[in-house]
């Protein structure tokens, strides 16, 4: 999702509203990634490498009403949609890369798994990692994607031979990385009032995860 940063006297602040759309969006589910994201995104202590304030994250979930008229009437990075639906045709949940719409599944445990965070990552612009070995790194990043190699306590399986079945990252022991938050604010552009992050797509996802502009 996309989002806008500014500075107060105290705190560089990024910002995001989450609207969630679909067969299985309800307010618990919006409570659940709404806390998961700010949660694991307001984990480590980060300062802003210019101002040498905290960086802090904002971000509100929430289910959306008439949602394609949202859209059609959005010109805010601020503002972002996600369908929530059981399964899609890319069989995970997906966000366009630095886009503020997307499809997520149920069945990726949002809310409870890292999957919220991981994609939100992403619509802030963060891609996958190059690379996929975290072995002695501890705690693989935010953005480490599924098939990482890591150290066995963070496997599926810790017994499992590292790369075989199980001996892969398992994804509820990422963490969000103080490296990944600077990257973000490397990337947000000032527009005179704020910064932005990201772009706004308004896309509107059917069922199963086809795009259109609504």
């Amino acid at each position: 999702m996309s989002a806008i940063a500014y500075r107060t006297d105290e705190v560089f602040i990024i910002s995001a509203k989450i609207y969630l759309y679909g067969g299985f969006a309800d307010q618990e589910l919006a409570v659940a990634i709404e806390n998961e994201i700010n949660q694991m995104w307001n984990a480590p202590e980060v300062v802003h490498p210019q101002w040498l304030i905290p960086v802090k994250f904002d971000i509100r979930v929430s289910v959306g009403e008439n949602v394609r008229a949202l859209m059609k009437g959005n010109d805010s990075c601020e503002v972002n949609f996600v369908r929530i639906e059981e399964k899609n045709i890319y069989e995970r949940s997906m966000m366009g890369l630095g886009k503020n719409s997307g499809h997520w599944l149920v069945s990726d445990d949002l809310g409870k798994s890292t999957t919220a965070a991981h994609e939100f990552g992403h619509a802030l612009g963060l891609p996958h990692p190059h690379q996929l070995d975290y072995r002695g790194f501890g705690f693989p990043p935010i953005m480490a994607p599924r098939g990482t190699i890591v150290d066995a306590q963070y496997q599926w399986n810790p017994l499992a031979d590292v790369g075989a079945f199980g001996g892969t990252m398992k994804p509820i022991f990422r963490k969000v990385w103080k490296e990944e938050v600077l990257q973000i604010i490397a990337g947000a552009q000032y527009n005179g009032v704020n910064y932005t992050i990201g772009e706004i797509s308004n896309y509107y996802f059917d069922e199963v995860g086809n795009a259109y502009y609504p």
